[in-house]
């Protein structure tokens, strides 16, 4: 039996075939997780499909396993990477902005700004990606509502730091407050969602800080 005709070599090969078709040479992690994240972002967690992600990321189920875990696994890595690149930079705006008020303000016209991006899904991804969800995702459900949280606790803190620095009344009520720039801010991601044009989001968040000072008396 001559070197070429070794069933042994042969299987060996096909294997290595197999790893090599697995994962591209050229595959980009960041990439993929890019893709990912937009397929969640515009149908959800539940809706999307261990086929529609192959299918978008361009590489084989196995691989797609190796490289980033299992559905769930790759499901947070995109929202991770969605709080870095695509959510609005709370931080930074709460932190530069000289008032409360000014910062909120700040903060709701940037985050209509990432609502309404051409050529990406509509709304925020933390309240698009597990609506409707059932039973079998309140695992990820609990994940997206802890940030979300997160989120809320920020708003509140500095509406606290704002009647620190006296730039917002020592009555004003700091919960009711919270609940309601909350809820502005996730009814915007659904009407972005439902269709509304960029200028009518707009007038939702200046009326909404025209209510301000109804709460800082």
């Amino acid at each position: 039996m001559t070197k070429l005709d070794n069933p042994m070599l042969d299987n060996a090969q096909t294997m290595l075939n197999k790893k090599k078709r697995g994962r591209p040479k050229c595959f980009n992690e960041e990439s993929a997780l890019q893709k990912a994240m937009l397929l969640f972002w515009e149908h959800g967690y539940e809706a999307t499909s261990i086929n529609d992600l192959t299918q978008a990321l361009e590489i084989t189920a196995p691989s797609l396993y190796s490289s980033f875990g299992d559905k769930t696994a790759l499901f947070y890595k995109s929202i991770d990477y969605y709080l870095a690149h695509e959510a609005c930079p709370i931080e930074p705006i709460f932190t530069q902005a000289r008032t409360a008020k000014i910062a909120f303000e700040l903060y709701l016209y940037d985050n209509i700004k990432r609502l309404m991006q051409p050529n990406k899904p509509k709304g925020c991804m933390l309240v698009t990606a597990a609506m409707n969800g059932s039973d079998q995702s309140q695992d990820v459900q609990h994940n997206l509502l802890e940030k979300r949280l997160a989120t809320k606790q920020k708003l509140c803190e500095r509406l606290q730091q704002g009647v620190k620095d006296g730039d917002l009344s020592a009555h004003a009520p700091i919960a009711t407050m919270t609940d309601f720039y909350c809820t502005v801010i996730q009814g915007l991601t659904v009407q972005a969602r439902d269709g509304a044009k960029i200028d009518e989001l707009n007038h939702v968040v200046e009326h909404a800080m025209k209510a301000w000072d109804l709460f800082d008396q």
